[in-house]
């Protein structure tokens, strides 16, 4: 799975070409974890609206999808900054590389577990009996979940499931895993209301959707003042995403995600889910893509209990303090 709106990932080829492979000279690359859809609308909005131009900032979008890491492209300066899977980024600086996590889109966990609103699945409690699909990729995270749940996996039915959500629409199973902006959508669009359990809301918080550059990188006076440029375009172009999530979807299907022939509705749905993740009391506080103490914490516990050994150390607000200075002083 670990992919937004797996439902356009057939398309993901089409948008991992050459000539998105790199950064050219006097550029800096932002390399996506999938395909240019509303997923980076905030992107598109900082590129739109010049928000890195103002600063003297040439930024080149580099798309991604299902057979792209992010992490070498990074580690291999071909990308100033990637946006990448939590997960992802702790076991490639656990393996090694010179990575650190500066921000994270997601403030909530996007993961869910989905059942049709006639017949939902309210608390981990309410499992047994039941027959829930669940890709392959996703059942380290799954079982990890039921752990901190307190729940033997022997009491229900685990069903291996694609990528195809339809057999909770046919009532072949009870529930199944998805991401927030993905999944319950697509069944909004096939006339059947979702009902979402949010994995954040029972004892699995995570930070999602992080934004890494290398630690070097961070050392270096001359790119880290980069970094601190292109995270302000960001977290302008995130503001203005989220205040209008039709224009994002505009954006998506339009201009920069064109070639994709994405669907206008379903990715107007993703956008709105997404609102849901990226604003919070605490970005309202602090900022776009702040990490709090209390959310790092949770996100290194998580982690451990689906078997990826993370340390707070892998996560810095640094930058962000930078890209909010005039807040704070204000």
């Amino acid at each position: 799975m670990l992919g937004v709106l797996a439902l356009a990932a057939t398309l993901a080829l089409s948008a991992c070409g050459s000539s998105d492979s790199g950064s050219a000279s006097g550029t800096v690359g932002l390399q996506f974890v999938f395909i240019k859809n509303v997923q980076f609308a905030g992107s598109y909005f900082a590129d739109q609206n010049g928000y890195w131009k103002d600063q003297g900032l040439d930024v080149k979008m580099m798309a991604g999808g299902p057979n792209l890491t992010v992490e070498p492209v990074v580690t291999s300066g071909r990308a100033l900054v990637g946006i990448t899977h939590t997960a992802q980024a702790v076991k490639a600086i656990n393996n090694g590389a010179d990575l650190q996590i500066i921000g994270a889109a997601f403030q909530k966990n996007p993961f869910v577990l989905i059942s049709q609103a006639a017949h939902p699945i309210k608390t981990p409690q309410d499992l047994p009996g039941k027959k829930i699909g669940v890709q392959a990729l996703d059942l380290p995270v799954f079982e990890a979940f039921l752990t901190a749940n307190k729940i033997d996996k022997s009491t229900f039915t685990i069903v291996p499931l694609q990528s195809d959500p339809t057999p909770l629409v046919t009532g072949e199973l009870d529930g199944i895993m998805g991401f927030y902006s993905n999944e319950p959508n697509f069944l909004r669009i096939k006339g059947v209301e979702p009902y979402n359990l949010l994995f954040d809301d029972f004892n699995y918080p995570l930070l999602e959707e992080v934004y890494i550059v290398k630690k070097s990188s961070l050392k270096d006076p001359t790119k880290r003042a980069e970094i601190v440029k292109l995270m302000k375009g960001e977290s302008k172009g995130w503001s203005d995403a989220v205040a209008d999530v039709n224009k994002s979807a505009d954006l998506a299907v339009n201009v920069y995600g064109k070639d994709l022939k994405l669907d206008m509705r379903q990715q107007v749905l993703a956008m709105k889910s997404e609102v849901d993740l990226v604003q919070t009391p605490d970005t309202k506080k602090n900022g776009l893509f702040w990490m709090t103490d209390a959310g790092i914490a949770g996100t290194v516990n998580s982690l451990k209990l689906g078997g990826v050994d993370a340390s707070p150390t892998m996560f810095t607000d640094s930058v962000l303090k930078e890209v909010y200075a005039d807040k704070a002083a204000s």
